[in-house]
């Protein structure tokens, strides 16, 4: 059964179990930006689901239900006591029982859902269950505004542009850009050519793709820039997109000569850590000590 097939519930239990997967193979530690992105981009239904998007009837903005789900499945999982994070903290992690947990015995329902119902089901639920849905509104209002109004310009790229904006990434990551690189563009699946000093003494030779594309990215387009990169003897590639990979193609990646692969996601962050062709703006939020008693 496809993801888009399953019952509500089980799509949610089907995050959580990602979830779960996803912090023990990543350290048992991450924030919550970079488990989102690990659990779409290795899960093919997933990562459909999560470019879902409804209007909102109150505030007529656009939302993912992927995102309150992603929420909601994280509250299961801290209150069947396998994760801990707090409000207003990004970071998530296992607790000594989630350390434990054998993922090919873990059972979602047993191990989870059996545990947290209880929770729910007492006099605060309808309590409880609006504060997660205020803690999703508050933590990705305005992340998700700038998100879908980045994404949304660079889609309207045209190609020329897409491969300018990549390159100006690049070189504030420390790739330098040579002449005879941007020259290559269109040669073999070849956009840009150049070196990154990773030490005092050493350079790595550098090429990158850029595809402005609809759907997913995958192995054969990853195959074919592997054998692009072997013709121009590159130590590394770097693979940029703004739409997001297939399983496969990040396999494809993991298989050959080092390839990084950047998607719409990782062009959000990397924009806003670099502050490329954008300004931030500062805001404030209440505390909790103007909560009402």
């Amino acid at each position: 059964m496809s993801f888009d097939d399953l019952r509500e519930i089980d799509k949610e239990k089907q995050i959580a179990t990602a979830i779960m997967d996803g912090l023990q193979k990543n350290g048992g530690r991450a924030d919550k930006a970079a488990l989102r992105e690990y659990i779409i981009d290795n899960d093919e239904g997933i990562a459909e689901y999560s470019e879902v998007k409804k209007i909102s009837k109150k505030t007529n903005s656009p939302w993912r239900p992927f995102d309150y789900k992603f929420n909601f499945a994280l509250k299961n999982l801290l209150v069947a006591g396998f994760v801990s994070y707090s409000r207003g903290n990004p970071v998530v992690q296992l607790t000594e029982k989630g350390i434990n947990v054998d993922m090919k015995t873990f059972e979602i329902d047993r191990d989870v859902y059996d545990v947290s119902i209880s929770y729910w089901h007492n006099n605060e639920k309808q309590k409880k269950k609006d504060e997660v849905e205020a803690e999703n509104t508050v933590e990705n209002e305005y992340l998700n505004d700038f998100r879908e109004k980045l994404l949304a310009a660079i889609s309207k790229m045209s190609p020329k542009k897409f491969e300018l904006f990549s390159r100006a990434l690049l070189n504030k990551m420390g790739i330098e850009f040579t002449e005879t690189g941007t020259q290559l563009s269109n040669d073999g699946g070849i956009d840009g050519y150049g070196y990154c000093r990773t030490d005092d003494f050493r350079t790595s030779r550098v090429v990158i793709q850029c595809k402005r594309w609809q759907g997913s990215v995958g192995s054969v387009e990853i195959n074919g820039f592997l054998g692009a990169m072997n013709r121009f003897q590159a130590d590394y590639g770097v693979f940029i997109t703004n739409s997001r990979y297939t399983p496969a193609a990040r396999e494809a990646a993991r298989a050959g000569t080092p390839i990084t692969l950047i998607d719409g996601d990782d062009l959000v962050r990397l924009v806003k850590k670099y502050e490329l062709y954008v300004f931030p703006v500062q805001t404030y939020e209440l505390d909790s000590f103007y909560d009402a008693e």
